[in-house]
């Protein structure tokens, strides 16, 4: 069991390593990296959040004496398990992000994006943060686009889930509308 569990880590290390930029030799300047991925880097995680999907992320690291910029730009898709029908659907991804990488002492997280990084780290590691910025990607209700309204750019929150036919809510909201607001109702319906 634990042979299976070395080898496991070594393929899963072998999938991430491409992700990894050498930034200990870097001249201060502006670079650009290309990156894929697909449903093995997801599956390099060990979670079920997302599994499946293709992405592509075009990365331009900026390097000066005192910090790193890294502007990230990922377009591609998941493919994601509907909520309601159970079905498999493509979730388009285009995201834009920026993290800021400040040279100290140590490695911490400084949180929005920003990090310390020790002067004598050899590489930058852009794996987790790649899956990080695909994974907040995913709604918290998962629809197939068939089930979201043409017309409306809004999520499912907006449909209506009844047990009644639609005549039978019209029919009833009829019958509750006050007698006196039935006659103006007349009278502005005369004058359309």
């Amino acid at each position: 069991m634990t042979n299976f569990a070395i080898l496991f880590t070594q393929e899963t290390m072998k999938v991430l390593d491409v992700y990894q930029i050498p930034i200990i030799s870097l001249e201060d300047k502006s670079y650009r990296y290309s990156f894929e991925g697909g449903d093995e880097f997801f599956e390099a995680f060990e979670q079920e959040w997302v599994q499946k999907g293709k992405f592509e992320a075009e990365v331009e690291l900026q390097k000066s004496a005192t910090m790193i910029q890294v502007l990230m730009k990922i377009k591609g898709h998941l493919n994601l398990i509907c909520d309601r029908s159970n079905e498999e659907f493509e979730f388009p991804l285009d995201v834009q992000e920026k993290l800021i990488y400040k040279y100290g002492d140590h490695n911490e997280d400084l949180g929005d994006n920003l990090f310390m990084i020790d002067r004598k780290e050899p590489k930058l590691d852009l794996s987790q943060d790649l899956f990080d910025f695909i994974a907040l990607q995913v709604p918290m209700k998962k629809l197939h686009p068939r089930f979201v309204k043409a017309n409306d750019d809004s999520t499912a929150d907006e449909f209506l889930y009844t047990t009644a036919k639609e005549s039978e809510i019209q029919e009833t909201q009829e019958q509750e509308i006050d007698p006196r607001w039935a006659a103006l109702k007349k009278l502005s319906d005369n004058n359309i």
